[in-house]
């Protein structure tokens, strides 16, 4: 797998996803302010590691964040909006995400990631930059699949895309993985579904999949980061 250029790298965005209810985490007797987003991971906020990772393989990242979140403290340039329909889910929040980039010229590849993939490293994010291309009119969205289930929280794509979200969430549909399936089916060349084996081998364990949703999921990462030397 090649690294991507610096013409590459400036021409690739970031969208972050910190907004997301964290019930189940709350449920458990964790409730940090901003929610997962500020929950630390060896010391290290969720929503920072993550950005860390974008931040590799972008020149510029976003964070949507839901009205009146508070958030840690990020890396100076990373911009932070707020959702402009709360509760709407993750795909509203994309789209508010790629209305933020759209004034930017030229940004024609953006990684997403949700912000409780604390694991997530930029091997695997420019491995799904190198499969979406280079070219404007290669694939639209390139969309790993894990345990049979459509990863679109962590996912790279075409700014061009922006209309068919917003014709999809003012459709009322909010699913965005019923998007993908959608466009997949009408497009099918356009649409990448990107099986486990491809994605191994830049992510040997999948570890960049790990969604944070319980306290028991907490204690697991706390561990695979010990194991691995950070405390």
């Amino acid at each position: 797998m090649r690294g991507e250029t610096d013409g590459e790298r400036g021409r690739t965005a970031g969208i972050v996803l910190a907004g997301g209810r964290s019930s189940r985490l709350a449920a458990g007797g964790i409730d940090p302010p901003g929610g997962k987003a500020s929950l630390l991971l060896g010391g290290i906020p969720l929503l920072a590691r993550v950005v860390a990772a974008v931040g590799a393989v972008a020149t510029r990242t976003v964070v949507v964040a839901a009205p009146g979140q508070p958030l840690p403290a990020l890396p100076a340039g990373v911009g932070v909006i707020r959702d402009s329909r709360p509760g709407s889910g993750p795909l509203a929040a994309l789209a508010d995400g790629l209305a933020a980039l759209a004034p930017v010229a030229p940004v024609e590849r953006v990684v997403v990631v949700s912000c409780d993939v604390p694991l997530v490293a930029p091997p695997l994010l420019r491995l799904l930059l190198d499969r979406l291309g280079e070219e404007p009119g290669a694939r639209w969205w390139v969309v790993p699949e894990v345990g049979g289930h459509l990863q679109v929280l962590l996912s790279v794509l075409r700014p061009a895309l922006a209309p068919a979200i917003d014709d999809w969430l003012a459709a009322g549909r909010r699913d965005p993985r019923s998007l993908v399936e959608r466009l997949h089916a009408e497009r099918p060349g356009r649409v990448e579904i990107v099986p486990e084996a491809v994605l191994r081998r830049a992510d040997p364990d999948l570890s960049g999949f790990r969604d944070l949703d319980t306290a028991a999921d907490l204690d697991a990462l706390r561990r695979t980061l010990e194991a691995g030397g950070e405390s």
